[in-house]
């Protein structure tokens, strides 16, 4: 009786440190996951715009792009959205008004994954980049907040995890996106 009580010890001491093995696996994948998942959504609005995919409500030549935030109310989530208004930033008070694309409207991280910073090659920090393609050759343009320009190439942008790692997603004015 005692050996199957030692036993049974033995067995739930191991299968504790097996589940939090697993839990510290997932939340390391987490990082490499939602760099992915970023990178292929800018693949997937250039894509659109290179095949001047139609947004129900939108003409087919309107630029596709997605709205960054470091901000701490948007930096676990990005969007893509149709700039309606052609002005190259994502807006809501105009007429039209641009157009989130349903279904990728507003895609939020895992894991505790946050934008933690958007830079240019200087090393000069953005709180909100718009990252647009304009059909039909999906024409990268990247702007501030405000709309113009960010013409210092390439873009980074980085992600992080509550516990500091980190993963770079480069964005090219060619149109390239890589992650590092």
């Amino acid at each position: 009786m005692v050996e199957a009580v030692v036993m049974l010890g033995i067995i739930t001491a191991i299968s504790a440190q097996v589940l939090i093995s697993f839990t510290g696996i997932g939340g390391s994948a987490a990082l490499p996951r939602a760099a992915r998942e970023l990178a292929l959504a800018l693949r997937q609005a250039q894509n659109m715009s290179l095949a001047v995919a139609i947004v129900r409500g939108v003409p087919a030549s309107t630029p596709v792009g997605m709205r960054l935030s470091t901000a701490a109310a948007d930096a676990n989530s990005y969007m893509l959205f149709a700039d309606v208004f052609r002005d190259f930033r994502y807006r809501t008070d105009t007429i039209p008004p641009d157009v989130a694309i349903p279904g990728l409207e507003r895609k939020t991280f895992e894991r505790n994954v946050r934008i933690a910073s958007l830079k240019d090659r200087s090393s000069r920090s953005y709180s909100i980049v718009h990252i647009l393609f304009a059909a039909p050759e999906a024409v990268l343009t990247i702007t501030k907040e405000d709309g113009t320009p960010i013409t210092d190439d390439p873009l980074t942008i980085e992600l992080r995890t509550s516990s500091e790692s980190t993963r770079k997603i480069i964005v090219r004015a060619n149109g390239q996106i890589s992650i590092k």
